[in-house]
């Protein structure tokens, strides 16, 4: 996102958070995101009550023109908003951290007079994002209506939500605030901008701790007790490592939990949530997929509802949702079950009902879904040998990166070699590997010769079904490489320099794909309708069957391959052109993309060197930035980006 920093509002940030930090401090209140704002807070209590007023200043907008359209840009906005259909505005974001379980009480505001901006053309609109089409279609283009809403756009000066979630491992509440100093009145053709706003928060700490302070375990592996055995290698890894593991089969769990949950995938939440509670867990690993090619499981799945009929290409009705099982509890710490109005569908988003979801995860997860003791002896012998001792530099020091021309754009972006180059920006220590469509074909032959001189990362940005990954070739993103099959696979020779997979692409990691979800699925849709079928049958758009999703397919590798993999479960979607003109694609900005290069940017500027913590705060950040907007893509975005992997891992292994 392009900044338009001034010196002065530098400076100023600097000092009012070395203010704020001692505020907060006396609050017990960590207030995060303010260094684009000149910004004030004045603190106060009761018995009861404590209360904190956010005074915002905001310099003049800024107006750009074209022959068409107005774009606005601000100096303290953390970003344009840029959601379908709507005018393209600037939003200023805070995050707050209070103590887990706090009660917000109310929130009012007060606000400068508005001045008044009267427009002569129209406010730019947000397009609708081109899909990551699957590699037997095209996307469909929906038309911008720019008579959809005539209300004032965003409907108020500012809009905020709540959420229970960890932040560096501790659980705490989340207040997002959200400040729309510039709003579009489109009646009368006019902007409305106010330079000061006071926002005053009324909320009360919980009298007891929700969670008491326990260390007995940092890590819980769940698994089926067919493969309980072949696991405690595994928990005697990790304890010698220094994280205190439990593992606990499935029959226990839900042997346990007889009183609780209407299902087993409920009984396994309340479990984790149990274990929250009495041993202090940070992860979780659940340990278990589909029954070989059979239509049941052996650790069962949540199915999301969230439903994006515009956003997509066709409305995909459900779609597997691992972080169903990490957001245990709501900001007040109560549980989150995704299903509020108890009719036993559990995440629905559609025209006529939306879910109380949190969604910010209270456990790091992460899941090997295992269809036998076969593949859960080769992926436990994997995190053993990669953990035990650091990753040799020589090899662990590259970064693979694939990637082509993903859209035919209006701009005509390379959009995936652009953000591959960011990616590598955002990892200054490593030695760039490429492997661009606009240096010739990509195919397996290719990708293995760069996999076998092994990898700490690999980032693949472009499409995807369970069997293939592919991409476009510059200049119009028409014509198709050759991509990276499952079957190419099988010719790996990258013996214990295992890299961690980053993904962008459609239903990678769609881990429910078996032989017998292909024969059903042709039996009740006809061969021809099956092939266009959404889900839960997965072998969408297959030209062939796969045992294994392409994600879990190079994970489960034996001696080769990757240790995790970070990919879509469901349909992904990047976004498309420069809707906000600042000649930054919006690919690299919105949605699949900007959770791919924050994971790749915490690992190599911030340094989070634990798999399950990177992977979970990058999605805590995706939700702080977006879930505002209030899209249903937003959602579906954090729901389907599964980590195939232990969450525990420490990424380059042991010193």
């Amino acid at each position: 996102m392009k900044k338009h920093h001034l010196k002065y509002a530098i400076a100023l940030s600097i000092l009012m958070i070395f203010i704020l930090s001692n505020y907060a401090s006396v609050l017990g209140v960590n207030i995060i995101g303010l260094t684009q704002s000149n910004f004030n807070i004045n603190p106060s209590s009761t018995s009861d009550t404590n209360c904190i007023t956010l005074e915002f200043f905001f310099s003049d907008p800024t107006v750009v023109t074209d022959d068409k359209n107005i774009w606005v840009y601000l100096n303290e906005s953390d970003l344009n908003m840029m959601i379908p259909n709507k005018p393209i505005l600037p939003v200023n974001i805070t995050v707050l951290e209070f103590i887990f379980g706090t009660d917000i009480i109310s929130i009012n505001y007060e606000h400068t007079e508005p001045i008044i901006f009267n427009l002569t053309k129209k406010i730019a609109l947000a397009s609708y994002p081109t899909y990551d089409k699957t590699l037997e279609t095209s996307a469909k283009k929906i038309p911008v209506n720019e008579n959809e809403n005539q209300d004032p756009y965003p409907n108020d000066w500012m809009s905020y939500h709540t959420a229970g979630g960890l932040s560096l491992s501790e659980h705490v509440t989340f207040l997002v605030i959200r400040v729309y100093p510039v709003r579009y009145f489109p009646v009368k053709n006019q902007l409305q901008f106010i330079q000061n706003i006071n926002i005053t928060i009324t909320y009360e700490e919980p009298i007891d701790p929700i969670l008491e302070e326990n260390d007995v375990y940092d890590l819980l592996i769940i698994a089926p007790k067919t493969f309980k055995k072949h696991l405690n290698s595994l928990v005697s890894h990790k304890n010698k490592m220094g994280v205190k593991t439990q593992l606990v089969d499935l029959e226990e769990v839900y042997k346990r939990m007889y009183w609780y949950g209407r299902d087993e995938q409920e009984k396994i939440k309340y479990f984790i949530k149990n274990a929250i509670e009495y041993w202090g867990i940070t992860y979780v690993l659940l340990v278990g997929g589909m029954k070989g090619q059979a239509f049941s499981w052996n650790t069962p799945v949540r199915y999301s509802h969230v439903v994006p009929p515009e956003e997509q290409e066709y409305p995909e009705p459900s779609f597997i949702s691992d972080i169903y099982y990490s957001d245990i509890y709501n900001y007040k710490g109560e549980f989150s079950s995704w299903d509020s109005n108890f009719d036993d569908v559990f995440s629905v988003w559609n025209e006529t009902f939306k879910e109380e979801m949190d969604l910010y995860p209270d456990v790091y997860v992460g899941r090997l879904p295992c269809r036998n003791i076969n593949e859960v002896k080769i992926i436990v012998n994997k995190i053993i040998n990669y953990e035990k001792e650091k990753c040799n530099d020589k090899w662990f020091n590259n970064l693979i990166l694939v990637a082509g021309d993903s859209y035919n754009d209006t701009n005509h972006f390379n959009e995936g070699e652009l953000i591959t180059e960011q990616a590598i920006e955002f990892m200054p220590d490593f030695n760039p590997v490429r492997i661009y469509s606009s240096e010739g074909n990509i195919n397996g032959r290719k990708i293995n010769k760069a996999m076998n001189k092994g990898a700490g990362f690999a980032y693949f940005c472009g499409h995807g079904n369970p069997q293939n990954w592919a991409t476009h070739f510059p200049p119009d993103g028409t014509k198709w490489t050759t991509g990276y099959y499952c079957r190419d696979m099988n010719f790996l020779l990258n013996y214990g320099k295992y890299p961690v997979v980053v993904v962008g692409g459609c239903h990678n990691a769609q881990f429910n794909v078996t032989l017998i979800n292909l024969i059903k699925g042709i039996i009740e849709n006809g061969f021809l309708g099956y092939f266009r079928t959404k889900e839960p049958y997965g072998d969408f758009w297959m030209k062939e069957w796969v045992p294994n999703c392409w994600a879990w397919e190079l994970t489960s590798k034996k001696g080769v391959g990757a240790i995790a993999t970070i990919a879509n479960t469901g349909l992904g979607t990047h976004g498309e052109d420069d809707s906000d003109n600042n000649s930054i694609a919006d690919y690299l900005e919105l949605l699949d993309g900007w959770l791919e290069l924050r994971f790749l940017q915490l690992y190599g500027e911030e340094n989070y060197d634990i798999l399950g913590e990177n992977h979970g705060e990058t999605l805590t950040g995706y939700l702080h930035r977006f879930l505002g907007n209030g899209d249903k893509m937003d959602v579906k975005m954090v729901q389907q980006w599964v980590l195939l992997g232990d969450p525990s891992l420490k990424i380059g292994g042991y010193q």
